[in-house]
């Protein structure tokens, strides 16, 4: 499941990425269609690069959880492997 989550949201701060670009470069020909008001405040290529910050930090750190509890489980196993190795030699 972790690796899902990793995938969905690297390309999730991907798409806001591109969009965010794609925003700037209209912006600097006065055609920013992305750009509009909100009752909270704007939306615009600012917060699709927070998005793509937020997106890209939940992938790193599902990545590396998901890493480190295969590691984990690894090391189990191959202790397990090790313990019954010897219990059949006995």
């Amino acid at each position: 499941m972790g690796k899902h989550v990793g995938i969905g949201s690297y390309w999730l701060g991907s798409a806001c990425a591109i969009l965010a670009l794609v925003a700037r470069g209209l912006d600097v020909f006065g055609m920013n269609f992305i750009d509009f008001e909100t009752k909270g405040g704007g939306f615009g290529y600012h917060t699709l690069m927070d998005g793509t910050l937020f997106f890209y930090a939940i992938s790193i750190a599902t990545m590396v959880y998901a890493g480190f509890n295969s590691q984990k489980s690894e090391s189990t196993m191959g202790k397990d492997s090790e313990k019954a190795r010897q219990d059949v030699s006995s």
